[in-house]
């Protein structure tokens, strides 16, 4: 990668703001060969992912933010935090996605963000956004089988506001 950024123009030219686009679609290719259960282009795509990687970490070298080893110590890092069960004192009690989303809200870069449904990105596409706060909002009780539950919540969350300001 050091050398193609050296010896060609354009990836000489590229930055992580205009590789971002490429990244995203690649993320894309590779979930569809993962969804159609396709090895060879899953091997494919994940050649692509790598070579996005290595195009960032190299970008961030050049600009002396961070290099390959700091990110590989990063991610050790944050999963030794993430499996607490197995690296930690105790045990995590939990395996499940919600156990996972707990020891997250936990970890140093959650912004000061630490609500149930705060540290999403942003940039998510819209439906996933929804299907992500819907699960964040079901690990803390709110999901309901039908439209009565949340009506009677609604209801409940009105009485307290007047109990409180009457």
């Amino acid at each position: 990668m050091r050398e193609l950024r050296q010896r060609c123009p354009w990836d000489r030219a590229q930055t992580p703001q205009t590789l971002r686009p490429y990244l995203v679609e690649e993320a894309l290719e590779l979930d569809h060969a993962i969804q159609t259960d396709d090895p060879e282009a899953m091997r494919d795509e994940l050649g692509d992912m790598l070579l996005h990687l290595a195009f960032q970490i190299v970008i961030a070298e050049e600009r002396s933010q961070f290099n390959a080893e700091v990110v590989t110590h990063t991610l050790e890092e944050k999963m030794w935090r993430r499996h607490p069960n197995l690296f930690g004192e105790g045990r995590a009690g939990r395996g499940d996605h919600a156990g996972w989303e707990l020891v997250k809200r936990r970890e140093p870069r959650a912004g000061g963000k630490r609500g149930t449904l705060a540290g999403l990105p942003p940039t998510l596409p819209p439906l996933l956004m929804a299907y992500r706060l819907q699960e964040r909002a079901a690990g803390i009780g709110f999901d309901w089988p039908d439209t009565r539950g949340p009506m009677e919540k609604v209801k409940e969350e009105i009485g307290e506001l007047e109990r409180e300001t009457g």
